[in-house]
């Protein structure tokens, strides 16, 4: 009884590690001109797993089914879901998506489709302030957009704005 009662015991230990048994699968994640693009999400398809790639565009994630479908995405680029074959290494190449690039609004702390945006958003040209020659930004923004004052700061503690 008591070797009945050890068998149980050594089986019931081993399907239990199986059943958490996790496998950490790595990758790259790269453009069409193979740049690794750093902040692309990572996410297991249908959990709230996920991961964002680094400065080099790798990702390292931890999957519980070898048969997981990796769910790719980064701004301006069509996402990708790839499914895993059992391979512990994958490098992924995201493909640009122009359409709607236009309609996104990139802020300070996030994205806002356009037309839903609130506020008033003003571009400035890069080749239009290249174009003046000078050596600070804030001279080359002074008087480009309308409703925006631009001071230099002086550097001397107590001076007011110039």
């Amino acid at each position: 009884m008591n070797k009945l009662k050890s068998l149980l015991l050594v089986l019931l230990m081993g399907v239990s590690t199986v059943s958490w048994a996790q496998t950490t699968v790595t990758g790259t994640v790269l453009d069409e001109q193979n740049v690794p693009l750093p902040g692309a999400n990572v996410v297991v398809k249908n959990t709230t797993n996920g991961v964002v790639t680094d400065f080099d565009g790798n990702f390292s994630i931890s999957v519980s089914n070898t048969n997981a479908v990796l769910v790719i995405s980064y701004i301006g680029y069509v996402g990708k879901e790839i499914k895993l074959d059992g391979s512990s290494s994958y490098t992924i190449t995201l493909e640009e998506d122009a359409t709607g690039l236009e309609e996104v609004v990139v802020i300070g702390y996030g994205s806002v489709k356009r037309t839903d945006l609130t506020g008033a958003v003003a571009s400035l040209d890069a080749q239009a302030i290249t174009e003046q020659k000078k050596t600070d930004i804030s001279q080359a923004l002074q008087g480009r957009v309308a409703g925006v004052d631009v001071r230099a700061n002086n550097n001397k503690p107590g001076r007011q704005y110039q």
